[in-house]
């Protein structure tokens, strides 16, 4: 009774289910060989199970596929030779998929490395970035993350690794030193055009900054620039005003617009750059990552 309640939920299942790659390899096999028992033997499978998925196909198309020759071939019929003929635009698609899975597969798995958008800009974070990309076995790709959603974003696999000034809590994620950005003073003008002093600004990444130098005029102190603002001063620099100081990390200047400030107590100021990741990562090279990109970057 059992063996008979389940060749009929067999039946019933083969009636309902649905069409995939499996049943229409089977067709191409059936169509090629004109034959189910030879088809059912070029794919490992028996004469009856090869019969029901062409008899599913048929129920799902509404329309017979096959009929048999004086000679017990199979025929096709016009539908079937309209699908044979259009599967062949199916395979292309899928061998093509296929190739690009494998190529995947040679060039290496990717790394999403994420950072805010003004710790990209930094010197440090170009040389880092251009270690990984060197490094066999790997595809580094950037990833804009907020620093108040790090952590979100390595725990979802936003990104595998994260570089910044923030240092996360040590209970979840792997922290290690990447590394050091340099801070110096910039001022908004033409060498020698000899504008006054505008306002001091001081930027701040992720959140942290370092001490900056004392200022020799006046006293006054740093004002806070947020890395919004740095960025469209960075990209637009006609939109600030002639004489602004900044204290900013060490990026690519137009020498057009900035002037860097010959004092050497900035030259000395940095900001130190941590990597974080996942403690359980399925990523096996993370935790050796970062010491050996630092034997393959020199020093600055």
């Amino acid at each position: 009774m059992d063996r008979e309640k389940m060749a009929r939920q067999e039946e019933g299942d083969s009636r309902t289910s649905a069409v995939d790659f499996r049943h229409l390899s089977a067709f191409q096999r059936v169509y090629q060989e004109k034959s189910y028992a030879h088809a059912g033997q070029s794919i490992f499978a028996t004469r009856k199970s090869i019969v029901r998925m062409m008899q599913n196909l048929e129920r799902s198309f509404d329309t017979p596929l096959f009929s048999e020759g004086l000679r017990g071939e199979l025929i096709p019929g016009p539908f079937a030779e309209r699908l044979f003929n259009d599967l062949r635009f199916l395979n292309a698609a899928r061998h093509r998929m296929k190739d690009h899975i494998t190529a995947i597969h040679e060039n290496g798995r990717v790394l999403h490395v994420g950072s805010s958008p003004a710790v990209f800009r930094t010197r440090e974070f170009r040389n880092l970035f251009r270690g990984l990309q060197s490094l066999d076995g790997i595809r580094a790709c950037y990833s804009a993350v907020d620093p108040a959603d790090a952590g979100r974003a390595l725990v979802s696999g936003h990104c595998d690794l994260y570089l910044g000034c923030q240092v996360g809590t040590a209970s979840r994620f792997v922290i290690q030193e990447a590394g050091s950005i340099s801070f110096r003073i910039y001022r908004r003008g033409e060498a020698g055009a000899g504008e006054p002093q505008g306002r001091a600004h001081q930027v701040s990444l992720d959140g942290k900054a370092p001490e900056p130098p004392v200022l020799s005029e006046g006293g006054r102190g740093w004002n806070h620039l947020d890395e919004a603002a740095w960025l469209h001063w960075l990209d637009r620099p006609e939109e600030c005003p002639l004489g602004t100081i900044i204290f900013a990390p060490d990026v690519e200047m137009d020498r057009e617009f900035w002037q860097p400030e010959e004092i050497p107590e900035a030259v000395a100021v940095h900001q130190p750059l941590h990597a974080s990741f996942l403690r359980q990562h399925a990523y096996e090279f993370l935790p050796a990552l970062m010491s050996k990109l630092r034997t393959r970057i020199p020093a600055s």
